[in-house]
Parts: structure tokens; sequence; C-alpha cells
């Protein structure tokens, strides 16, 4: 069984294939910097709840495959 997280998140820019998103918190008790997101299409500085699959985390930076993608209106 794939394990899903829900983050709400800003695109913060793109890497190479991954999309770059601003976190500070927690997962698994390591600390997360940075989440990058492989998949999708996001715009610059918009926030949006991503719903994300196959994570792994690695120095501080929670990589993840994008299931599904909601930009948020504020």
């Amino acid at each position: 069984m794939d394990k899903k997280i829900y983050v709400i998140s800003r695109n913060i820019g793109k890497s190479g294939e991954y999309f770059l998103f601003h976190f500070i918190g927690y997962y698994n008790g390591v600390r997360i910097t940075e989440i990058k997101v492989k998949g999708g299409e996001f715009e610059l500085g918009e926030d949006y709840v991503l719903a994300i699959k196959q994570i792994i985390c690695l120095d501080g930076i929670l990589f993840g495959e994008l299931v599904k993608s909601k930009k948020l209106f504020i």
C-alpha cells in the first residue's frame, strides 16, 4: 500500500523534473525544509494543496510523486 500525505505549500520554483515547494516542519520525526514534487504543472509563488505518494526523505528534503493538486485562492 502506497503511503500518501497531504500538504499545503507554496511553489518556489523548478529544478529539473521536480517542482520545489516551501515547507518547514517534520515528517516521521525528521525536520523538513523543502518538498520536491515530480509531476503536475504549477505557477510560481502560488499556494497549493498537494496529495503526494512514494515519499522519500533525504537530508531534510521530502521527495514525492504528485497524485492530485488544487490551487488555493486566498
